[in-house]
């Protein structure tokens, strides 16, 4: 019997057993899988990578000639908006990714993709109904009123339980062979998460304060090194490195050679951590089937 998380070493492919696993097996299985295959994560990703660069640039422009204030909220709004979108579109081609090498078939970038655009129209819809409730509670074109903060204070557990009941439905999407429409795929997520949502819940926030922590240390040691080097700031070094520690490069706009410098390398390290999301909701997706459906007497009677 092999070990959930003893993999192969060639590219594209890796062996699991399907049996259940806890956040730490998840964890694990999820690092070994983007370890063994760290190329054609990151060939995906690449994608997000050059979309936001292009749009952060466009956004910038925009920004320098608005003028107004509504004007500059709309687009910082419209930014955000886009930039969860992109964020969104290139998990869900890393869930399939993920998906092919945790059933043990053969993927690359190229047949990632082409699965993906076959079913980008359903994964569409669903995304966009995810995206409202996901982005529009922190739009800044609502202000910042005493009204506007008590609805989105009073809105939050709401946010939250439907995020995260929600949460699966790439996955759904992506591996089960049904024509799913965005609501039909929300409702099937939340078929799964149901019972379990606060294991579920607890994951999907550890999976992303463990991206945010590789974000914070690798982007500010990054920035220490450019630091050093006196490619960043002007003033001491030790403000420098504070400021770098204090994240105030993290929203940056590119708009000079050293915000545009930091820029990027914050969203290199972002896109690095990309993966490491899609990779893991994916095998809890599988991790849920097989608790409550059988996915792996399903999987074992395939093989056998």
């Amino acid at each position: 019997m092999l070990n959930p998380n003893d993999v192969s070493k060639t590219e594209s492919r890796q062996i699991h057993t399907f049996q259940p696993m806890e956040f730490g097996g998840i964890l694990d299985a999820t690092l070994s899988l983007y370890r063994n295959n760290l190329r054609l994560f990151l060939g995906i990703a690449a994608i997000y990578f050059i979309l936001i660069a292009l749009q952060e640039a466009v956004v910038v422009w925009l920004l320098e000639i608005s003028s107004t204030q509504r004007l500059d909220s709309f687009i910082s709004d419209m930014d955000s908006v886009s930039d969860t979108f992109i964020y969104m579109l290139v998990v869900g081609a890393s869930v399939i990714a993920s998906s092919e090498i945790y059933l043990g078939r053969r993927v690359t970038i190229q047949i990632a993709l082409r699965r993906f655009s076959f079913l980008f129209w359903e994964y569409l819809g669903a995304s966009l109904l995810y995206l409202i409730l996901c982005v529009i509670w922190n739009l800044e074109s609502f202000g910042e009123t005493a009204l506007v903060s008590l609805l989105r204070v009073a809105a939050l557990p709401f946010l939250c339980f439907y995020l995260m009941s929600w949460v699966l439905y790439g996955p759904v999407i992506l591996n089960e062979e049904f024509e799913f429409t965005g609501q039909q795929a929300l409702e099937r997520s939340k078929l799964l998460v149901r019972g379990t949502w606060g294991r579920v819940c607890g994951i999907v926030l550890a999976i992303g304060l463990f991206c945010l922590a590789i974000d914070y240390i690798l982007g500010s040691s990054l920035g220490v090194v450019l630091a050093l080097f006196g490619i960043v700031r002007d003033g001491s070094l030790m403000e420098t490195v504070i400021s770098l520690f204090e994240m105030e490069y993290f929203p940056i706009r590119p708009t000079s050679m050293v915000s545009s410098i930091m820029y990027l390398i914050y969203l290199g390290v972002e896109t690095f951590t990309l993966p490491i999301y899609a990779i893991g909701v994916t095998l809890l997706y599988f991790d849920l089937r097989i608790r409550k459906e059988g996915f792996d007497i399903e999987m074992r009677v395939h093989h056998s």
